[in-house]
């Protein structure tokens, strides 16, 4: 009887195991995903204010460093306000299902 208790717990904890491995999985490529982002956040936050347009920067990137993420970046000029420009980057990945992350900020003329 003992034994078969302990079969079952540990056929129980085999079938979690997987599970964990997934989650682990999936929050690895969130914190990936994150990395590109802010990646491409901090070279526009870096680049002077005038230069900060579409053509210096892809509108969208597929398989960013060779890998399961698609980049895209979105400037907005003068939102919300005049002299401002809103930065979205989007990274994208499909594993089953479609993934993303996506980050905002917004920079101004004086830094």
């Amino acid at each position: 009887i003992a034994m078969a208790i302990l079969s079952i717990g540990l056929l129980g904890l085999a079938g979690l195991q997987g599970t964990a491995i997934n989650g682990n999985y999936h929050g690895n490529t969130i914190s990936q995903a994150t990395v590109l982002a802010q990646d491409a956040i901090e070279r526009i936050r870096n680049t002077d204010y005038d230069a900060i347009i579409v053509e210096n920067f892809p509108l969208t990137q597929n398989n960013v460093d060779d890998s399961i993420y698609d980049r895209a970046i979105q400037i907005e000029p003068d939102l919300p306000l005049n002299e401002l420009k809103r930065i979205t980057v989007t990274v994208s990945w499909r594993k089953q299902n479609r993934h993303q992350v996506v980050l905002r900020t917004i920079i101004s003329d004086e830094g």
